[in-house]
């Protein structure tokens, strides 16, 4: 990935600052409660919850493949960001604006893990009878809360903005590759009324 070696690898920070310099131009009271409210929405503490209540809504419909399918992004998008965070093992911005944010920087879980999830709700949703503008306004709704996630860390100077860019590109790689598998693993499992 071109981010991790230019930017984490090789130290080139002047993206990363120049970037951050204009969105501290923006700082208020009031714009950081605002973003410290929209980045709960990229936590663990949102995040679980929300998968649990994806997966027991079709496990209700009787929806067992999807309810699986659900659960699998879920731990493999978890697992993956655990194992690049301990590989670049990038520090975090010295001057937060939020208190008790560990762990390493890059890529920013926040980021890749609301574009996941929210990519993974706006793809069930077009699996859905719902009509097209429904599915259409849904999806730009979803992907611009994730995006305002993304956004937040970079404000509250938790994350560079090349750890929300890897996030997010990084999320769409995975669950373009993730929906693939899934999708060839359905292929290849024999349907016993067949």
């Amino acid at each position: 990935m071109a981010i991790a070696d230019e930017i984490v690898l090789e130290h080139e920070n002047g993206f990363d600052s120049s970037i951050t310099n204009a969105i501290m131009s923006l700082d208020s009271p009031l714009a950081t409660k605002i973003f410290e409210t929209i980045t709960f929405f990229g936590s663990s503490t949102f995040l679980f919850p929300a998968y649990s209540l994806v997966i027991i809504y079709h496990l209700l419909k009787k929806h067992w493949k999807l309810a699986l399918d659900v659960a699998t992004i879920g731990i493999t998008s978890t697992a993956l960001l655990y194992v690049l965070k301990s590989i670049f093992q990038r520090a975090r911005p010295l001057d937060p604006l939020i208190r008790n944010v560990t762990g390493f920087s890059f890529p920013s879980g926040h980021s890749f893990s609301s574009f996941t999830f929210f990519g993974m709700i706006a793809y069930l949703l077009w699996q859905t009878q719902l009509k097209n503008s429904w599915k259409i306004l849904t999806t730009i709704v979803l992907f611009l809360l994730a995006t305002s996630i993304a956004f937040s860390r970079v404000y509250l100077r938790v994350h560079y903005p090349s750890d929300v860019i890897a996030g997010f590109c990084l999320s769409m790689i995975w669950l373009m590759i993730s929906i693939w598998l899934l999708h060839k693993f359905d292929k290849k499992v024999p349907n016993p009324a067949g």
